[in-house]
Parts: C-alpha cells; structure tokens; sequence
C-alpha cells in the first residue's frame, strides 16, 4: 500500500501504517517531490530534506520508500544525486515515481537505475506520456544485456499494447487536447501539476475572469511561499491554487476559504516551511478553532466519526463500505449510496 502525505509530514502515516502492518502487508512510505527553485536545492528543498524525512519513514516501519514526482519536475541529474543519497541512508528499497508532464520522466528514470533504484513506475505506450508515466517499452529494451535488465519480454510487451490499442478509442475523449505536444513544456517553469492547471482554468473561466489567468501564474509562487511552500499535490494543490485565483480576483487573503483556514491552522499537518507570520494572522483572524496553530498530529484532535456515521447512514448502509462512503463524502456519498 502506497502512503503519501500532502504535506510530507510523516506523523500523518501512523494510523495507515498501522493498519496495513496489521493487515500483514507491504507498506510503501511516499514523499511528495517539490521544489521552490528550478532544480533541486534551495532553503527548503534540497537532499538532505528528503534523506531525513525517509529516515523517518523508515524508521516508523516502512518497507519500501517512493518518491512521488507528481508534476514531472525531477531533473536527470537531480534524480541520480537523489537516490544515490537514498541509497546510501536507507536500509529499505527506493521507488521513483514521475510523471512525463515536462519530457525529463525517461532520462530522469534512467539516470535513477544508474544510482540504484530498486524500482520505477512506467506503463504500457498506449497510455504512457501526457501527464502520465514513461513507457515501459524503451526501457526494457535500453536496459537489455546491461547489470539493470528488467528480464520482462518485450514481445510480450507489444502484445499487451496491441490490445490496450484497440479499446484505447473509447477513452479518446478523455486525453488532453488543447495543443499539439504531448508534453508541457511549461511546467518546467510553473511547476504547476495538470490537474491543478484543470482546476485553476475552471475556476476563472466560471468567474469569467480567464482573461487574468496570467495574474494567477504571477501570484502563485508568492502565494505558496506565504503559506509554507506546501507541495504542490492533492489536496494542497487546489488549495494554494484557489487562494492564488481569490487574492487575484478579490486583493490578497480579502476572501479566504475554509480549507486554507484549516491548513494554516495545522489541520493538514505540519507545512515544510513556516506559514508568514503576517498571513497567518490575517488568514486567522476569528477562525472558530482560534488564532494559534497547532502543533500537534492533526489527527490527535479529530472527534471519533465512526458512530456518527453508521447512525447517519442508517437502514440504507449494506456494509462498512457504504458506511465508510459516506463518512469520507458525507454530500455526494449518501446522494450516492440512496442512488444505489
């Protein structure tokens, strides 16, 4: 089981960890892959930052680590210095996983098994690039006959693209269509994941205001630096990403949503950077829970929910599933769940 945190705060993995020991399975601890400058480096971060927070995942009982490069933004040379460092510091095996958005996914891979990777994340061409993975295919074939060779069969590979080629024309509506590359360029700029920049556009072309989507590309570092540079993953994405549109279109932290609320707060987990004292107090200012954050495992002051839950859902849960559906989207999960 893979385990990510948004905000690479490892006191977040306790109760999945916990239960995946229990269950007898494989835990997999994942960092979250960001940066503040164009390549690896800087205040924040930089390698040892990532060496000292595996440590920690592994030594809260992980058995593999990932690095989950969300936006394609790992450099060829930054992804052989990194997990030459990881190797070196962990006991347990390295996965790199990157996404093609930016181009660098199949050199970055490649320099990674030359510094030992034990594992990378690829898949079959027919849904490989985009904002998808790097493509099987050609690496088992450049790692052929070498100390790296993957022993799979590429015949076997073909065959199975073949056929993910001939249902591939009913999901043909749902590749990104808005220009000719298959790769975003631009992100190695903005470092903005694809469904962040989804997310971003509609909210402006809702508000009638995609005309001022350069303004939000300005603001969005500005923005993210105030609020601790969180990486730039589900749900912090769309978190930062929202306040960036509402300081653009409203003045800056005018409006504010509950969820940045929360975050500076500490409800998320604990920011890789400390939020700007004078945002925080704005951002704060007659936040029901109070005006300090807290510094403690989020998780440590949530009330029990699962009581509640099955109560709520009543006679119309058939198990835990639907039980869990609805505590975990209350709205739409018993929308959901009536429906069925």
């Amino acid at each position: 089981f893979r385990v990510f945190d948004a905000v690479n705060d490892e006191r977040n993995f306790e109760t999945a960890f916990k239960a995946i020991r229990d269950c007898g399975k494989h835990i997999q601890g994942t960092l979250s892959y960001s940066l503040t400058e164009p390549r690896l480096g800087g205040p924040v971060y930089n390698i040892d930052y990532y060496v000292n927070r595996a440590r920690a995942i592994q030594d809260m009982g992980a058995d593999s680590l990932c690095i989950k490069d969300m936006a394609g933004l790992i450099a060829p040379g930054d992804a052989y210095d990194l997990v030459g460092a990881l190797k070196r510091a962990l006991r347990i095996p390295v996965d790199l996983h990157s996404h093609a958005t930016s181009g660098m996914a199949c050199m970055s891979l490649m320099k990674a098994i030359e510094a030992g990777v034990d594992i990378v994340d690829t898949c079959l061409a027919p849904f490989a690039l985009r904002t998808s993975h790097a493509a099987v295919e050609p690496l088992v074939v450049a790692l052929q006959g070498t100390p790296r060779d993957t022993g799979l069969d590429l015949k076997q590979l073909l065959k199975l693209g073949e056929y993910f080629e001939s249902i591939a024309p009913r999901y043909r509506d749902f590749l990104a269509g808005t220009g000719m590359a298959v790769i975003d360029t631009g992100v190695l700029w903005h470092q903005i994941p694809g469904g962040m920049f989804s997310n971003m556009v509609a909210q402006l072309r809702e508000s009638g205001a995609l005309d001022r989507l350069d303004e939000v590309y300005a603001e969005l570092p500005r923005t993210r630096k105030e609020l601790g540079y969180p990486p730039l993953v589900t749900p912090t994405s769309q978190i930062v990403g929202t306040q960036a549109i509402n300081n653009v279109l409203f003045g800056r932290y005018k409006v504010v949503s509950q969820q940045v609320k929360d975050y500076v707060y500490g409800l998320y987990g604990r920011p890789p950077a400390p939020v700007d004292p004078a945002v925080q107090q704005m951002i704060l200012h007659g936040y029901e829970r109070g005006q300090e954050p807290i510094t403690c495992r989020p998780a440590d002051i949530l009330e029990p929910e699962m009581d509640r839950a099955r109560e709520a859902t009543g006679d119309i849960a058939r198990d835990i599933g639907d039980v869990l559906t609805y505590a975990l989207y209350p709205s739409t999960g018993m929308r959901f769940l009536r429906w069925k």
